[in-house]
């Protein structure tokens, strides 16, 4: 369903004080690392996902559509980590 060429990967990381980072990427093993490159400049606590998208080609303007979230990490104070479940 997400495998043609209107599918993306949307990443987002933000901490407690509302600082964080964003963006889209045709790649998914991109989005992981861009994802977990934002969450090492923020505090410990911060987390982040990476979500899949696609373009919704129905509407007036430019949105897309968000689906799953393929991807959770939370920063600790040593890295980055996978956050298994919910």
């Amino acid at each position: 369903m997400y495998g043609d060429s209107d599918g993306f990967y949307a990443w987002t990381a933000t901490d407690e004080s509302g600082r964080g980072a964003c963006g889209i990427t045709g790649e998914p093993e991109r989005a992981a690392v861009l994802l977990s490159r934002s969450l090492g400049s923020l505090a410990p606590g911060a987390t982040g996902t990476v979500r899949v998208v696609r373009l919704n080609r129905l509407a007036r303007h430019p949105s897309y559509i968000y689906g799953p979230t393929v991807l959770r990490l939370q920063r600790t104070r040593e890295a980055a980590v996978i956050v298994v479940g919910g």
